[in-house]
């Protein structure tokens, strides 16, 4: 391939964004529409995000980089996408692009770059590794058949749990008020840092954040954050929010979660039950998930219920070294 007669283009959701969404999709486990890349994007566009496509002079897309500020608990800590389309790889264009994206990165003062690779990806993960990233993360994937499932089984564990005390509700239900989203916060803050695998960091520095990041997404959906409340305490116990993506034709629990005072009482197995039947009244007839490798607990109670393992991710780090460190 000729590189010289490839041009370098912006996208944004004015320029491209098909084409970007349809890359982005061969590589991510859930499905992107341009409309929902848009929608993520805006909320980005204060970090300084930068996206940028490789075109032919048929306009034809061959490929598609970008980076953004991501975990921003982390001083200096950027993401990035790098994907050649299948048929153009191995030719130097993702070194093209990866040079590029360097750039860009010393450019915003990046400390760290995070990408994300398929784990049946072994081209992709070995770009990535010859280039100094390290493998930090496994995501577990994991898929659940909603037909066969026989929620009777869960309903004796759920009653008995609310015997002792527990409250199972929704956001919905509570109003979706700005302190009902509050306690969801800090109940997704404090399970997510708290979870075996975590590296201990809140996914959100602020509350501001998450009620952008995720109340204000088209994916939330009150009614589908199923909560348990400790009625003797008032405390948020655990949560379970499940949703369907804009383009996806079955369900996803994107995050369960249990404040670390209650683990070990069944709270997450029902949350997820609760999430489960929930997913049933939108007509899907599976659910995916996912997991951290090194969270063996809850891996388990997947596996109890029914999912199955299906191709998962890395999430590689990567620390950028200048001259004047």
């Amino acid at each position: 391939m000729d590189l010289t007669q490839i041009s370098v283009h912006t996208a944004d959701p004015g320029h491209y964004f098909e084409a970007v969404t349809s890359m982005i999709n061969t590589q991510e486990t859930e499905p992107n529409t341009p409309a929902s890349l848009t929608e993520w994007y805006n909320k980005q566009a204060k970090e300084d995000i930068r996206f940028k496509v490789m075109v032919t002079k048929l306009d034809e897309v061959l490929g598609f980089y970008g980076i953004y500020r991501s975990y921003t608990n982390l001083e200096r800590n950027y993401s990035i996408y790098l994907i050649t389309r299948e048929g153009f790889r191995e030719c130097g264009l993702g070194s093209l692009m990866y040079e590029a994206l360097l750039e860009q990165a010393f450019d915003l003062g990046a400390r760290t770059l995070r990408a994300r690779v398929r784990d049946d990806f072994e081209k992709g993960i070995r770009f990535a590794t010859q280039r100094g990233f390290e493998v930090k993360k496994h995501s577990i994937e994991m898929m659940f058949d909603l037909k066969t499932w026989d929620e009777s089984r869960y309903l004796p564990m759920i009653q008995s749990l609310e015997a002792q005390g527990f409250r199972f509700t929704n956001m919905a239900e509570l109003g979706d008020t700005p302190e009902a989203r509050r306690r969801l916060y800090a109940l997704n803050n404090g399970a997510s840092a708290t979870d075996p695998g975590s590296d201990g960091i809140p996914p959100w520095a602020y509350f501001e954040e998450f009620e952008r990041d995720v109340c204000s997404s088209a994916w939330y959906h009150p009614d589908s954050q199923i909560v348990a409340i400790d009625t003797q305490t008032g405390e948020w116990a655990a949560m379970s929010a499940i949703t369907v993506f804009d383009g996806a034709d079955h369900a996803y629990n994107l995050f369960t979660g249990t404040d670390v005072r209650y683990r070990g009482r069944k709270l997450a197995q029902a949350v997820k039950a609760l999430a489960l039947r929930k997913a049933r009244t939108w007509g899907v007839d599976t659910v995916r998930t996912s997991h951290t490798s090194e969270n063996e607990a809850m891996i388990a109670i997947d596996t109890r219920l029914g999912y199955i393992r299906t191709p998962g991710m890395y999430s590689l780090v990567k620390v950028l070294v200048r001259d004047s460190d």
